[in-house]
């Protein structure tokens, strides 16, 4: 089996805050006690800090000298939503 190259992404939890909805019939005080979905996504980090959105990445494949050639399962959360992120270490 080939050598795989380092990846050179930190993996990461990115905490942000995502919008509710419900088509049911529910009381004013109902919908004004809803708050935003608290939502978790994980991955590989290869939006630079100038970007205003963060970029995660789940999957990569290889070519044959080991470097990275694609990239899979990829999430773009706008930073503005952006509650936390953590390194995984």
């Amino acid at each position: 089996m080939r050598q795989i190259k380092k990846i050179p992404y930190k993996f990461v939890h990115v905490y942000w805050d995502d919008i509710s909805s419900d088509a049911s019939w529910r009381t004013l005080d109902e919908v004004k006690a809803e708050n935003l979905a608290r939502s978790l996504s994980t991955g590989f980090l290869i939006s630079d800090e100038k970007d205003e959105l963060v970029r995660l990445v789940s999957d990569f494949n290889f070519k044959d000298d080991g470097s990275i050639y694609e990239c899979g399962n990829s999430t773009i959360i706008p930073k503005n939503v952006i509650t936390e992120v953590i390194e995984v270490k």
